[in-house]
């Protein structure tokens, strides 16, 4: 665990004005330092917000569509696994269009599977940055959770489309898909934080993660509805957090119902519990980052 120090009595050559020092060492527990990381990352937030803004400029840059790929790779997904799963299995997804279903379930996952698989690799791109100036490393993971999320709120859009095309109304419930994202949000930002310090020192992690992400997509209830889940296995089924949220997200949005409070309780708490340990994992790995790179 790093801990910072700041001596303003420290010059960097003779004659200069006194200017604050940042020592990068192992010192604390490994709880110990979060309250104080906490607060350090707080007073870059500026940095953050920037950071996050050139990431969304950059992922565009030179692009034709621009901002419509926010909207045309899920399209394009639901697309392809309405042509897939709706002839050859025949999912009863009634009285929702099987669009309409899939795309709903697209959505936050897509969010997690940009994230995740963008934020891997973004402490090696930003390598010559942090070689040059200190900053709380994890601001470079987290921007690339913030941009995933930014591009979800562009694709909801098209979800508020389809939903009016097909007729299905919109209720205020579907306001509970706000702390749904919230939650979701906190266990994308542990993995990405996990992966992010992983990445540095295992480079087979970038090249193995397309592959895992496609596993994990069929573990929540995306492409299929969770009652093709077979009832002897529901109990291990519902123990992920990320089918819990998905269908709680689709059920606030299509159906108007309020979430399993149970199931979103369960998702905060491991959740939580997820972040704390993964963000402890980074800056306990943060000192070494730079060098190990």
């Amino acid at each position: 665990m790093k801990s910072i120090v700041k001596d303003p009595h420290v010059c960097s050559s003779p004659g200069e004005p006194n200017r604050p020092r940042q020592v990068i060492r192992p010192a604390r527990p490994f709880f110990g330092s979060i309250p104080d990381d906490l607060k350090l990352l707080a007073r870059y937030a500026g940095l953050f917000r920037a950071m996050t803004a050139t990431r969304l400029k950059l992922r565009y840059r030179q692009s034709i569509l621009g901002w419509l790929w926010a909207v045309l790779q899920p399209l394009a997904l639901m697309l392809l696994y309405v042509a897939v799963f709706s002839r050859a299995v025949g999912y009863n997804t009634a009285p929702l269009p099987y669009p309409l279903f899939v795309m709903a379930g697209l959505l936050p996952w897509s969010f997690c599977s940009t994230a995740m698989s963008t934020a891997a690799g973004g402490m090696l791109s930003h390598q010559p940055l942090m070689a040059k100036v200190y900053f709380p490393r994890e601001i470079v993971p987290l921007c690339y959770v913030a941009a995933a999320l930014f591009d979800l709120l562009i694709a909801v859009v098209l979800l508020l489309g389809m939903m009016l095309s097909c007729g299905v109304p919109l209720s205020p419930q579907a306001l509970f898909a706000v702390p749904i994202i919230g939650i979701l949000t906190l266990h994308a930002a542990a993995f990405c934080l996990l992966l992010s310090a992983m990445q540095v020192r295992v480079r087979d992690i970038n090249v193995a993660l397309p592959l895992v992400l496609q596993v994990l997509m069929f573990t929540a209830p995306i492409v299929y509805p969770y009652t093709a889940v077979p009832q002897a296995f529901r109990a291990i089924y519902w123990a992920n957090p990320l089918a819990i949220l998905v269908d709680g997200f689709r059920h606030a949005v299509l159906d108007g119902g309020a979430p399993n409070a149970r199931g979103l309780l369960y998702c905060a708490l491991s959740g939580g519990a997820f972040f704390l340990l993964a963000y402890c994992a980074f800056k306990r790995l943060e000192a070494r980052i730079v060098d190990e790179m």
